[in-house]
């Protein structure tokens, strides 16, 4: 059977969409890697949707414009209100959403259009969400502290002699204090260089050249944190990351919004940190 193609604007998420599952970003923002600050023209969609339509593995095609991809981002972050304040119709990728035939090659779907003009990039939805959760951590929050040498602007400046130093004895314990007196944090634990060390060996224990390159030097020390399950997660963290020795600081919560707005949106910058070292994407109240 041939793959039907349908032009809506409904909204990008709709109901049954967990059989939408393949995603092509077009170059609708100038923003979007890939795409050199130029706008797929209508000769390149009409390309693209030629393409999808020839191929075999492809079952159904729908593209959804902007205003459809607006639509449904507002309903998926109508919490989030920083991000919706920051983010327009026009920040967004017009996107062919694709429903593939049971069994089929996956990978030739999307490899098959990385790279056409007019093309942002393509991603297998639910690869993304299998390792979304891979990814996401163990604990409710992580706070990194600041290694020798470290990169990190906060690890920088504003720390006065322990500037460009590892997190000192007196910055952990303020930062103990802090997290002891919080009652949105139910518990946390020290993670020190020789503990993180452990855990990677056990994480990566199949990928030898991965252990060849990493030292236990090279492991930052943490605080792990168990967070209240009604509490604003994103306020908690986004307080400590400024507090002096912290390198970085992010919570579950947040790692599955920055997820989603790759995976379902095709957003990849709100990843990046803010110089107090929280994610942008992340601010106090949003969760």
């Amino acid at each position: 059977m041939a793959s039907a193609v349908v032009a809506v604007s409904s909204p990008a998420s709709a109901a049954g969409d967990a059989e939408w599952e393949i995603r092509v970003f077009m170059c609708s923002s100038p923003s979007l890697p890939g795409c050199g600050k130029r706008a797929a023209t209508g000769a390149q969609k009409r390309a693209i949707r030629t393409l999808l339509e020839g191929l075999p593995e492809v079952e159904e095609v729908r593209f959804v414009d902007q205003a459809g991809m607006y639509a449904s981002f507002r309903r998926d972050f109508a919490a989030n209100k920083p991000l919706l304040r920051r983010t327009t119709a026009k920040d967004l990728p017009e996107t062919f959403v694709l429903r593939v035939k049971e069994g089929a090659d996956r990978d030739r779907v999307t490899r098959a259009v990385t790279g056409r003009p007019g093309v942002s990039w393509a991603i297998d939805a639910a690869e993304g969400r299998r390792d979304a959760l891979s990814w996401t951590p163990d604990s409710d929050g992580n706070i990194i502290l600041c290694s020798a040498g470290s990169a990190m602007v906060r690890c920088g400046k504003g720390r006065g002699k322990a500037n460009k130093k590892a997190a000192t004895a007196r910055e952990r314990a303020a930062m103990a204090a802090a997290l002891a007196k919080d009652p949105a944090v139910l518990s946390y634990v020290f993670e020190d260089q020789r503990t993180a060390y452990e855990n990677f060996k056990d994480n990566f224990a199949g990928n030898d050249g991965m252990l060849r390159a990493t030292r236990m030097s090279d492991m930052p020390e943490s605080y792990r944190l168990t967070l209240r399950p009604d509490a604003d997660w994103n306020t908690v963290t986004n307080r400590v990351a400024r507090m002096p020795g912290v390198s970085w600081a992010s919570n579950a919560r947040c790692f599955e919004t920055v997820a989603k707005l790759a995976w379902e949106y095709g957003l990849l910058d709100y990843s990046s940190a803010f110089a107090d070292g929280s994610p942008d994407a992340c601010a106090p109240g949003t969760g």
